[in-house]
C-alpha cells in the first residue's frame, strides 16, 4: 500500500499538472464524500458496517492497482487526481483514512453521533481549508499553514452541519474539538514501510476527527443525561 521513491512516475496522480485543479475542487469532493457516507449508512441500516468494510477493501485494492499502474489508461488518470501530488503519494489515501475513522466510530458510538462526526470532518475540514486558502491572513501561533480565519470558519460550518444530528451542546463540543485537532495535524507523506511511516500515515485528520469528535460528543451526551 506504500509507494517507494520510484513509484511517482507510475501514475499521473503524482503529476501536479494532472491533479484535480485547485483546492476548492478537492474540498468539494471531500465534502460530498462525507455526505455520501452519511447517506450510505442511513440507507443500509444494520448492514452499514459490512458495506463500509467492503468499500474499504475496494479502496485498498484500487489504490494498489493505481500504484502498480495496471488500471485501464482512461480510468487511472481520473482516480489519480484525487489527492495533493506534492504531499500525498498514496492514491485514495483520504478516503481510506476516512473509512478507518468511520468504521470504529460506527462500532463505538450511537448512529446520530457517527453522522455528526462525519459531518464535522466533511463540512468543517472542507470549509476550513477553503477559507484558509482564499481569505486566511492570520496564521495560528502553532502552525505555519493553518489560519485563524480557516479554523473559525471550520468550527462554524461543522457546528451547523452536526446540528442536524445531535444536540447544540454536542455539536459545539464536537465541532470545536474536531477543528482544533484539524488545525494541529498536517498531511504526512509516507515513502517507505516502517513503524514511523505507519504512525505518520494515521496522523491524519480524516482518521482522527471522526473518532475524536465522536468521543467528545459521546461524553457530552453522558453529562447531559
Amino acid at each position: 500500500m506504500v509507494a517507494g521513491n520510484t513509484e511517482g512516475d507510475r501514475c499521473e496522480y503524482q503529476d501536479e499538472n494532472s491533479s484535480l485543479k485547485g483546492e476548492i475542487g478537492r474540498q468539494l469532493i471531500h465534502l460530498l464524500t462525507g455526505v455520501f457516507f452519511i447517506l450510505l449508512i442511513y440507507a443500509t441500516g444494520e448492514k452499514a458496517l459490512w458495506i463500509l468494510l467492503l468499500l474499504f477493501a475496494f479502496y485498498l485494492a484500487t489504490s494498489f492497482v493505481i500504484l502498480k499502474n495496471i488500471l485501464p489508461p482512461s480510468l487511472s488518470p481520473f482516480l489519480c487526481r484525487w489527492g495533493r501530488p506534492e504531499k500525498q503519494n498514496i492514491p485514495l489515501k483520504g478516503n481510506i483514512l476516512l473509512l478507518c475513522g468511520i468504521i470504529p466510530s460506527l462500532v463505538l458510538f450511537p448512529e446520530e453521533i457517527v453522522y455528526a462526526s462525519i459531518a464535522i470532518v466533511g463540512f468543517g475540514d472542507s470549509v476550513s481549508t477553503v477559507t484558509g486558502v482564499t481569505v486566511g491572513r492570520h496564521k495560528l501561533p502553532y502552525s505555519e499553514e493553518k489560519t485563524v480565519e480557516g479554523t473559525l470558519a471550520g468550527i462554524i460550518a461543522a457546528f451547523l452541519a452536526s446540528l442536524f444530528f445531535v444536540t447544540p451542546a454536542q455539536a459545539f463540543v464536537g465541532s470545536t474539538g474536531g477543528m482544533l485537532l484539524e488545525s494541529i495535524v498536517d498531511l504526512q507523506t509516507v515513502k517507505e514501510l516502517n513503524s514511523q511511516a505507519a504512525f505518520r500515515f494515521f496522523l491524519n485528520d480524516n482518521f482522527l476527527i471522526p473518532i475524536f469528535s465522536g468521543l467528545l460528543m459521546f461524553i457530552t451526551c453522558l453529562f447531559q443525561n
